[in-house]
């Protein structure tokens, strides 16, 4: 990479803790742990060492463990630095600026990462996955993150890049050996094994559809009609008495949010004003806009009818968004007795009946939940590798490019398809980060923490 600066920055939160951690990486990483630390032979890489930290001035400034790294058995790729103090924020602070004065520089947002990927220590989708591991908020995020960080798209990315390697060879033998017999382009051979590999890309893109659910939560919507039970819904899924709940219709005049995990996922769950076709005040046709603007940018809905009265109408605009895929029907108060049929309303509906205040109201309605997501496909599946959208972006191109291929296979004189087949490697290396782009980089690393 020809780096020549050394870096510095704390790897764990600046607050009161029992041990804080201070990265270093660079050139000069080692020096500065010899003159620090007092030490006059060379360092052993990847020990654990008790020492007495000393400023530039030769004030004691905390007995620490440091270890040292060599190059390339670096997290960064080259000679690095880990030093563990007390974590006394006053304390790692104290280090830290000494660190400055020997002439380290303050490292960037995901510029350890960024040098290790420069260093060829990782590819490009495993260092955006080390933010995803970090940031990942539910079980199935972080099964996501760690299938990108163990390098299982890579593979993929290098599988594809082979099987194309290979039919590109085939098809420039036929360029470079025209005027000899060699046989004529078989297009019954070439098709079926593009087609193959344009397939594998397309259901790879499309896991890009749950990348935002496991990174921000699935948006799920509780609706329904005034006194139904929604507030009491939402107080049994997050376990206290987040919404207020009253025999009176109309209480909730806007939506509650609140984040929660049911099972493996991360739910970002809302509770909405009670809606109807018509409303009897201002106040509440704008709770009723509210709530379906909130639907508008939903994942999933729960639609929470009172199992004791009529079927409820909800009005054209609610009626039109939910669906058999995307709706989960609740049948509250079902020990008052039911009045609403049951199967006449919302045929082909998955819905579940039972009484939000039964004690076992939980754990029914989250199974059920979990049940209705999976089936639904509105959460990925467990052995699924979901991609991001700038790794979909680039499949699409690649699978564009393998079209064309086959659309020119016996049409137009075999350098297209042969020009076809590299633009589509060259969007997969893409992937990977195997391209000169600054851009790209600065945009993927700005996301990361400082000291990372």
């Amino acid at each position: 990479m020809g780096e020549t600066s050394t870096i510095t920055a704390f790897a764990t939160p600046l607050s009161e803790s029992a041990i804080a951690v201070i990265r270093v990486s660079g050139p000069d990483s080692h020096k500065i742990a010899k003159e620090a630390f007092g030490v006059k032979k060379e360092l052993k890489a990847r020990y654990s060492v008790f020492g007495v930290y000393k400023s530039v001035s030769g004030d004691a400034l905390d007995e620490c463990l440091y270890i040292a790294f060599k190059d390339k058995s670096s997290y960064t790729g080259e000679d690095a630095l880990e030093i563990y103090c007390h974590g006394n924020p006053f304390i790692a602070k104290k280090i830290f600026s000494d660190l400055i004065a020997r002439g380290c520089r303050q490292a960037l947002p995901g510029e350890f990462t960024r040098r290790a990927f420069l260093n060829g220590k990782m590819d490009l989708t495993q260092a955006e996955a080390v933010a995803d591991v970090i940031s990942a908020r539910s079980e199935i995020a972080l099964n996501a993150a760690q299938k990108l960080l163990s390098g299982t798209l890579g593979k993929k990315i290098s599988d594809w890049n082979e099987k194309i390697i290979r039919l590109l060879a085939e098809i420039e033998s036929q360029i470079d050996f025209s005027d000899e017999e060699v046989p004529d382009l078989d297009r019954a051979y070439f098709e079926p094994k593009l087609s193959e590999i344009i397939s594998e890309l397309k259901n790879t893109e499309n896991t890009a559809r749950y990348s935002s659910a496991l990174h921000e939560g699935i948006n799920v919507v509780i609706f329904g009609p005034p006194n139904a039970g929604k507030s009491s819904l939402l107080n049994v899924l997050v376990g206290e008495e987040r919404a207020l709940v009253s025999e009176e219709a109309g209480t909730t005049r806007d939506f509650i949010s609140e984040n929660i995990n049911i099972g493996p996922y991360r739910i970002r769950i809302l509770d909405t004003a009670g809606i109807r076709e018509y409303a009897a005040s201002k106040i509440e046709a704008a709770g009723i806009r509210r709530s379906i603007e909130c639907m508008q940018k939903a994942d999933f809905f729960i639609f929470v009818v009172d199992a004791s009265v009529e079927a409820p109408e909800i009005g054209e605009e609610a009626n039109a968004l939910i669906t058999p895929e995307n709706t989960l029907l609740v049948l509250n108060k079902s020990d008052l007795g039911s009045v609403l049929d049951a199967n006449g309303f919302l045929p082909g509906f998955e819905r579940i009946s039972l009484s939000l205040l039964d004690s076992g109201a939980y754990e029914a309605l989250s199974e059920k939940i979990l049940g209705v997501l999976k089936s639904k496909e509105i959460v990925p599946k467990d052995d699924v590798l979901i991609v991001g959208i700038r790794h979909a972006e680039s499949l699409s191109r690649a699978r564009d490019y393998l079209e064309e291929a086959i659309q020119s296979l016996g049409i137009v004189p075999l350098e297209f398809t042969a020009n076809n087949l590299r633009s589509a490697m060259s969007e997969l290396s893409e992937i990977l980060g195997r391209f000169d782009n600054e851009r790209i980089l600065d945009k993927v690393f700005s996301s990361f923490c400082i000291g990372k």
